[in-house]
């Protein structure tokens, strides 16, 4: 692999010195590599690492990072941050004053606000999103801070906490590999430019360019070695070695929590809500559980060919306590933070709510036939005005006034099982609005908690017999500078010790029909299941039949 340095060493002494003290000036190596997901499994020294591909919108990055300089773990006890691998805990309150006062401050929020705070990124010429950053994953329980959830009668329904797992999880990476990823990726086989960046922490003192050269150099150096160490680990690696599937788990059978049965009678009992006025829509989820049968390398490896989405990725922490790992196949975006340099203006927010589904069609004919039943249905068209009117009320609790707008309107975005109606909104946030302030405003989203949100979202606990654990919340890419980006966790394998979980929902209304309901969620998990079986054949290992081949229906794989 020849490998370039991008980052001129003047200019670099002139971002470094003018910058602020302690502030991180990226360095960047360039590579070409045939493809980025081997050149993780190359890089990767076991867990920890995060590969995130965001290419929603008009154009994309994807990124991955290796070996954290810190770590965050927030849970319902206790934050706990781990830096340079020396674990050190915390029992107190992470609450503190919020900005906005349309929500309860979030311990989840507020600890990741202070893994980023005082950290500063100069980026001079570096046009890549994400150099540095935290990359993790945050529950749909943080909602629980953000709301006044009544308790839960010790003898009557509500949604338990059976897994125990945080409420945040986190990743701070000082050296990120990026990669530009079109929108509309054809597939072929050209090689992808890998741009490593390494951000080294600009010393005190060193404000002049020239007195300050040698001083400068140095760091600058650093940023260099740090960079091409990760590019020798990738050409050095084997992305073939790895963990080796577990030959007694030759099944992937994922069985519901609740069955055709139970969620129909959630169907009917949502309904009785509306007509009684609680709610207009609720979003209601099944959770399928099977055996961890394949690693969730292999499993996102199948992901990316059998179902590419736009916000994807795959989050290695698992081995942490009560920790996770993510396969996500995310369609949606909950929220984007670009800063800007204007003084008078603040950072564009932006969000994607997707409302409205048809499965793929077999045939081209039949996929327009159907487009045509999705753009004409009368209450598809409500309830995506619904919720987008929603989303558009969260931006405008951070954003200044006259600037949220909707930049697109009811497109149809096509996925390798369903179609979606999706449309975009943005807003400029007010100069007070954080990052934390953001998210609250917006999460979780009401495309899959329903509207009004709050009570809503007591409707769901209710009904739904587990916590949603990840699904629904969020996976994560903040930056130095302000910059985020936040999917919503949907289509998404969550593995817990040797279990796999995914849960899929439907929005309900007053005319829903439970079994079509039913099996909407059903097609939501087919392609999930069927990257399962797809990894499964790839490990050589005996695939249950009542899995089934990538193209019969998912409802085969879960046993009611």
């Amino acid at each position: 692999m020849n490998r370039t340095v991008r980052t001129d060493r003047g200019r670099f002494r002139a971002v470094a010195a003018a910058a602020p003290d302690g502030a991180r000036v990226p360095v960047e190596l360039r590579v070409d590599v045939d493809d980025p997901f081997a050149a993780y499994r190359r890089a990767r020294r076991g867990p920890g690492g995060v590969f995130y591909e965001t290419t929603g919108g008009q154009s994309g990055w994807g990124y991955f990072g290796v070996d954290p300089v810190e770590r965050l773990t927030v849970s319902d006890e206790a934050v706990v941050a781990t830096a340079s691998g020396e674990g050190k805990g915390s029992g107190g309150d992470a609450r503190t004053a919020s900005t906005g006062d349309y929500r309860r401050p979030s311990p989840s929020l507020t600890a990741l606000e202070g893994l980023l705070d005082g950290k500063m990124l100069a980026r001079g010429d570096c046009d890549v999103p994400y150099p540095c950053g935290a990359f993790g994953w945050l529950s749909d329980d943080a909602a629980r801070d953000l709301e006044d959830f009544p308790p839960p009668a010790s003898d009557g329904p509500g949604a338990v906490d059976d897994r125990g797992l945080p409420r945040l999880q986190a990743a701070l990476f000082d050296r990120i590999a990026a990669w530009e990823c079109p929108v509309d990726a054809d597939g072929g086989s050209e090689s992808v430019t890998l741009r490593v960046t390494a951000c080294p922490r600009v010393p005190a003192g060193l404000d002049d360019p020239d007195a300050d050269r040698d001083a400068l150099d140095t760091v600058f150096d650093g940023g260099v070695e740090r960079a091409a160490a990760l590019i020798d680990r990738i050409e050095g690696g084997d992305p073939s070695s790895g963990p080796v599937p577990d030959p007694a788990a030759a099944g992937a059978t994922f069985e519901s929590d609740v069955g055709r049965e139970g969620y129909a009678d959630a169907v009917r009992r949502v309904k009785a809500y509306v007509r009684e006025g609680d709610t207009f829509q609720a979003n209601v989820s099944q959770r399928l559980t099977a055996p961890a049968a394949v690693h969730p390398l292999d499993a996102y490896n199948a992901v990316r060919t059998v179902n590419p989405a736009p916000y994807s990725g795959l989050v290695e922490f698992g081995e942490r306590p009560s920790g996770v790992d993510l396969v996500s196949a995310s369609p949606e975006l909950l929220l984007e933070r670009e800063p800007t340099d204007d003084p008078d203006r603040g950072a564009r927010l932006v969000t994607e709510p997707i409302a409205g589904t048809r499965p793929r069609g077999e045939t081209e004919a039949a996929d327009a036939r159907l487009e045509t039943e999705l753009t004409g249905d009368e209450k598809e068209r409500a309830e995506h005005a619904m919720l987008v009117d929603l989303e558009r009320n969260d931006l405008g609790k951070v954003s200044r006034f006259g600037t949220v707008e909707v930049s697109e309107y009811r497109r149809v975005d096509r996925y390798s099982e369903v179609m979606h109606l999706v449309s975009l909104i943005e807003g400029e946030a007010r100069p007070d609005v954080g990052l934390a302030d953001a998210v609250a405003a917006c999460f979780p989203g009401g495309t899959i908690t329903g509207a009004p949100k709050p009570r809503t979202m007591e409707i769901v606990d209710e009904l739904e017999p587990t916590r949603r654990g990840p699904y629904t919340g969020s996976m994560f890419a903040a930056g130095f500078d302000g910059r985020a980006t936040l999917n919503i966790v949907i289509r998404t394998l969550v593995r817990r010790a040797a279990e796999y979980h995914l849960r899929v929902g439907a929005g309900i209304v007053h005319d829903s029909d439970p079994d079509a309901e039913y099996e909407e969620t059903l097609a939501k998990a087919r392609a999930l299941v069927s990257a399962v079986d797809e990894a499964l054949v790839a490990g050589e290992m005996a695939v249950d039949e009542a899995v089934g081949e990538a193209d019969e229906a998912a409802e085969e794989a879960v046993e009611r």
